[in-house]
């Protein structure tokens, strides 16, 4: 079951609306920004780094087109234009510009070719270029060649600046170049535009200021081009021919001479939107060239009357002074302007205020230092924060004072630039984008430009019947000759895919001298997939009847293999079909939703771009954990380190792929290989259910042992085999004497006569058994030399050839005369001396131990 309603996506706008060519900006150290979306959101692909100057220029529909510092041009790839790029490998041989000009780059589209575009720009007009002047920079005042520039000592010729003021120039870029990428047309490439007296020898030495900016002008069709120097400004239209390169100048305002360049020649200069206003920021008006970096403070800011039918600059008002000033704006509705004065602070002026002047007030002194000010296609003003990842923003421009609503911080609305910075520019363009446009969506009285609809729907955009009006629809830049109303009934086509998008333009032409009225509309088509069924596994829980369910958890299976990456997707749940269809019943507590029955189902609401709705059933499942076996202790014999042992999971082999593995260890295998002691788990899932459950081990060491042996000896019968432990054994363990049977938990043998005894250790766990050999010393208390080979010698039982314990035996008569010595292993003594057999009688002996211990006693020898 499918059901398909209309929801037109809304959002509240100030009430105006600007065309797209300005939706995308490049500016600072590799930061952006896109007005595709509202707030604006930060572009991270651009590859533009320029402390000031920047330009960029979007299509009618928004889609980059491409972007330049004013000496490299980057095409929407952000790759350099071939005939653009100011590059190493090309001799640096790209536009005239400078990224360090206030205004390096202005970018105009031909007014009447939609495939050509000017690219204005302007360098820095440096006064170590002046001194070399006609050569090449930099030369120090005495005109000798210097290494670096004085006041950036670190610039060099030519990676950081060509070493000549080019002034005022301009390129063609075509897009029909490089496969639609665009190019620089050789021909009309730096082009010159002279902005200065040529019968003045310092003028030709500097050209132009930093200065420039763009209106359209009376006729509607045609641009001013207007950049300033010294006292003058030099007006340039640009019509149907392309530029007239004899522009209107205009004698106005103070003169900020060349002899305190460059720094006096910083500072934007803006039109307004609606043509009639233009406002100078002078940074300085005196620099000691010679004392590097010093200005005395005492810029200023002017507004000025623009005539925008001829071009001339009259009536100059100044705003204020001794400061310096940098970034100036105005309102989209040019009612109001404002300048960043001394790097902190932003005034506004009311220009419908009786004294304009007077009607200055601050609207923000915080520590952010701040550079350009730039009217952004949203109606809001935005602040170029230098070295910092955010751009501030004045969120109402057209309110006074304090209403204005400026903010540095992310948390009320200003920009967050992600890991790039905003540095002291941004990009200007045509003031006349900014202006308000017509509405012709109108809905609910809320001004938007963008409509959402189901694939199925229609909409009609529409304006005011003006009598005597023309009425021009354009689709995607392509004129609908046979639509001529004031209304128009937009579809989507057939066979095409979706989401579908199309850029609708309606021009008014009044017919009464005024310049058309455009209002614009994007309308998306949306058409939603055929989504899956689903279904959610739980566990059965032991003690409950009730299971938990987060019905979200369905969300990756309704649209598994569907190609969604341009579909937003909401999702609401009911517990039917009819609950779902009227919006009643909501289940609200999705993440958590409780159920009593095994197989219940539940009814996902699927709205797709917000427009389409659709359904899928979603089948609440019951199962049980898996079975396993108990929890298992398990010894490691040390002794056999590194060899390794298996744990395993205990699920049965012919299940085995059925589940996931997660040990502790980190492995996902059935089974693991171990060697060391410790507690060890694996976390056993379902692959179907989900359900898991949980094994642990607990390894514990064991070995066979280390150990002494203890014995008291040279005893008749009572001798002893005592068996040590050292404390590093991990093992319990038990005892055997003789042979491997018959063990007992006692290390104690006792009574035992002299003699040589194997002796075993067995560890309990398994580890393995050790043995070893003792002797128990036993002295006999007689011997018969009589040579019937049967107790000839006399000598100690229980000695081994290993055995160490005994230094040397020696052996004495009655009266302590040394008769015989000898050493363990030897055969002892026969009962003579010197080869004479000694008579029957008592004889004694010393026994000396190794450890110091001495044995002595008697024995008999019988004949």
């Amino acid at each position: 079951m499918k059901y398909y309603q209309l929801l037109l996506f809304l959002f509240i706008t100030c009430a105006s609306y600007s065309q797209n060519e300005a939706h995308n900006w490049y500016f600072g150290n590799r930061a952006g920004l896109s007005f595709e979306t509202n707030p604006p959101t930060a572009l991270d692909d651009g590859v533009l780094s320029t402390n000031e100057g920047c330009s960029s220029i979007s299509t009618s529909a928004g889609q980059l087109l491409f972007y330049t510092d004013g000496r490299t041009v980057w095409n929407k790839l952000h790759q350099p234009m071939s005939n653009a790029n100011y590059a190493p490998s090309t001799n640096y041989d790209g536009l005239h510009g400078d990224p360090s000009s206030t205004s390096s780059g202005l970018i105009v589209p031909h007014p009447t070719e939609s495939h050509l575009y000017y690219v204005f720009t302007l360098d820095e007009p440096h006064h170590d270029n002046a001194n070399a002047y006609p050569n090449q920079g930099p030369a120090d005042e005495n005109g000798n060649p210097t290494d670096t520039y004085s006041d950036v000592p670190f610039h060099e010729v030519p990676q950081d600046d060509d070493g000549f003021n080019n002034g005022l120039n301009y390129s063609l870029v075509d897009m029909t170049l490089d496969n639609g990428l665009g190019d620089v047309v050789d021909t009309q490439k730096n082009v010159h535009l002279v902005t200065y007296d040529v019968n003045d020898p310092e003028e030709i030495k500097y050209k132009a200021s930093e200065k420039i900016t763009a209106v359209r002008s009376s006729d509607c069709s045609s641009i001013w081009l207007i950049t300033h120097f010294v006292d003058r400004f030099y007006a340039f239209k640009i019509d149907e021919n392309g530029v007239d390169t004899n522009p209107v100048v205009s004698q106005a305002g103070p003169a900020v001479t060349t002899d305190n360049y460059r720094r006096a020649a910083l500072g934007y200069m803006k039109a307004s939107p609606n043509g009639q206003k233009i406002i100078v920021a002078n940074n300085t008006m005196n620099y000691s060239q010679d004392q590097l970096n010093n200005d005395d403070g005492d810029g200023n800011v002017y507004l000025f009357d623009f005539d925008n039918t001829t071009g001339q600059v009259t009536n100059p008002l100044l705003l204020i002074d001794n400061v310096n000033a940098y970034g100036v704006a105005f309102s989209s509705s040019s009612n109001k302007t404002y300048a960043a004065i001394n790097n902190l602070t932003i005034y506004q002026w009311d220009l419908e205020a009786n004294v304009v002047k007077d009607s200055g007030t601050i609207i923000s002194n915080d520590n952010f230092q701040k550079g350009a000010l730039q009217l952004g296609p949203d109606g809001r003003i935005y602040v170029a924060l230098i070295n910092d990842s955010t751009l501030g923003v004045i969120k109402n421009p057209e309110e006074s004072g304090l209403d204005a609503n400026y903010t540095s911080s992310q948390l009320e609305g200003a920009i967050n630039l992600g890991n790039n910075n905003s540095l002291f520019g941004l990009p200007p363009f045509i003031q006349s984008l900014f202006l308000d446009k017509i509405d012709i969506v109108n809905l609910d009285d809320f001004y938007t430009n963008e409509v959402n609809l189901c694939y199925d729907e229609s909409f009609t955009l529409s304006y005011d019947n003006i009598t005597g009006a023309d009425y021009t629809w354009s689709k995607d830049d392509e004129v609908l000759n046979n639509e001529t109303s004031e209304n128009l009934e937009v579809n989507a086509p057939e066979n095409v895919s979706f989401p579908y998008t199309a850029f609708y333009k309606l021009e008014v032409n009044k017919n009464d001298g005024s310049c058309p009225l455009v209002g614009t509309a994007k309308i998306t088509f949306t058409a939603p997939p055929e989504f899956n069924e689903a279904e959610i596994y739980e566990c059965d829980p032991v003690d409950s009847d009730l299971v938990f369910y987060d019905l979200n958890e369905a969300n990756n299976q309704i649209t598994e293999n569907l190609d969604l990456t341009d579909i937003s997707l909401d999702y609401k749940y009911y517990l039917n079909d009819n609950d779902a269809f009227n919006d009643e019943n909501e289940i609200t507590d999705f993440t958590n939703y409780q159920s009593l029955e095994n197989n219940q189902v539940v009814v996902a609401k699927i709205l797709s771009n917000n427009v389409c709705t659709s359904y899928a059933n979603i089948t609440l499942k019951r199962s049980e954990s898996p079975q396993l076996a108990d929890d298992l202790e398990v010894i490691y014999c040390k002794n056999s380190y590194p060899e390794t042992i298996s744990l395993t999971s205990g699920i049965q082999d012919n299940e085995i792929n059925n589940f996931s593995y997660e040990w502790s260890t980190g492995e996902n295998s059935e089974s693991i290989e171990i060697n060391t002691n410790g507690s060890y788990s694996v976390i056993i899932t379902d692959n179907i259910t989900g359900c898991s459950a949980i094994r642990n081990y607990e390894v514990s060491y064991s070995s066979t042992p280390e150990y002494s042996i203890q014995i008291k000896e040279a005893q008749v019968s009572s001798n002893q085999i005592i068996i040590i432990l050292s404390d590093n054994n991990f093992g319990e363990y038990e005892y055997a004497i003789g042979t491997p049977d018959n063990f007992q938990d006692s290390p104690i043998f006792e009574n035992l006569r002299a003699g040589i005894y194997d002796i075993f250790i067995r560890d309990k766990s398994g580890c393995g058994i050790v043995s070893d050999r003792v002797g128990l010393l036993g002295i006999p208390q007689s011997f018969t030399p009589n040579e019937d080979n049967y107790n000839d010698f006399w000598r100690l039982n229980g000695v081994i050839a290993t055995d160490h314990r005994i230094a040397k035996i020696y052996i004495f008569d009655r009266y302590g005369k040394h008769l015989f010595s000898f050493k363990p292993g030897e055969q002892g003594w026969d009962g003579t001396y010197k080869n004479e057999k000694m008579p029957s009688n008592d004889y004694w002996y010393r026994i000396e131990m190794i450890d110091g211990e001495i044995f002595r006693g008697n024995f008999t020898l019988k004949r």
